[in-house]
């Protein structure tokens, strides 16, 4: 958790200097928004959140050990994607409106 940690806030600082430097404020709420979406689709990746449920119990009994690692990544990675979109949010709220 603690690398995602430090790579959003790579994200975050790349964001802010790239919407400092192109002049566009709401730039950094597509970046931001969009780095969220990400973490979620990779999390619904990870949680076989989009097959079905005969392939995920397929795995399920394949891959034990690696379900406990897949499973904590995949929620380490939602939280971050939504701290991101939270983020998004609340930044479009105090800079657009």
């Amino acid at each position: 958790m603690k690398s995602l940690l430090i790579i959003d806030a790579g994200i975050f600082i790349l964001a802010a200097v790239t919407a400092f430097l192109k002049g566009d404020p709401g730039f950094i709420i597509d970046i931001i928004g969009l780095t969220g979406l990400i973490f979620f689709a990779i999390a619904g990746v990870l949680s076989g959140s989009f097959v079905s449920g005969d392939r995920v119990r397929a795995n399920y009994e394949d891959e034990y050990k690696e379900l406990k690692e897949k499973n904590r990544l995949s929620k380490n990675l939602f939280y971050v994607g939504l701290f991101n979109i939270a983020i998004s949010v609340l930044t479009y709220e105090f800079t657009l409106q």
